[in-house]
């Protein structure tokens, strides 16, 4: 049961679901200033996702009581938990419709890419075309739905056509126009 929200003040988390039978999906990256476990928080039901640090994290807790209470007497507070629920409702709309209803897992992959670049970039010379990608063909396997395999393969596939490339940990996006058709976009 939710026992309270946390306050991601610096670091990283990976926020996850599982199936009965083991499969994990990613459902996104949390950055620093994110409150996690919001939902389960304000309705009193469990929490639904699995948080892992994937860098050092600092977070605040604060308890489910505490944070009803302070809920109740700041009506602008309660405002803005409103405007993030409904944000959280939209992105993870958004999420499905990527997921659920791509045609392959080339377009997952290609729209995966695109908006990490987009969120994560480093401000190269075009906006949007590079950024630093720490995760592993596993776990962007596991936020489009995919296998490793899969992922891996695809990964070749772009760097052969020079829709990107990758070094060290830096992503660019070579040919940001293809993967946005690719993507559907």
């Amino acid at each position: 049961m939710a026992r309270g929200v946390f306050i991601l003040c610096d670091g990283r988390v990976k926020l996850s679901t599982s199936s009965i039978d083991g499969k994990t999906l990613i459902v996104r990256i949390a950055d620093p200033g994110e409150v996690l476990g919001l939902p389960a928080t304000i309705t009193g039901k469990p929490y639904e996702l699995t948080a892992d640090a994937v860098e050092p994290v600092q977070a605040n807790f604060i308890s489910r009581t505490d944070f009803l209470s302070f809920l109740r007497e700041h009506g602008e507070a309660a405002l803005r938990v409103a405007q993030q629920l409904g944000e959280t409702y939209h992105a993870a709309i958004a999420e499905m419709r990527s997921i659920g209803l791509a045609h392959s897992a080339g377009e997952k992959l290609a729209r995966f890419l695109l908006d990490w670049c987009a969120s994560h970039g480093n401000g190269g010379a075009k906006e949007g075309t590079s950024a630093k990608l720490t995760l592993t063909h596993e776990e962007i396997a596991q936020m489009i739905g995919a296998s490793r395999e899969t992922v891996t393969r695809l990964f070749t596939d772009f760097k052969k056509k020079q829709l990107l490339q990758v070094k060290g940990s830096t992503l660019i996006l070579s040919n940001k126009e293809a993967l946005e058709h690719l993507a559907g976009s």
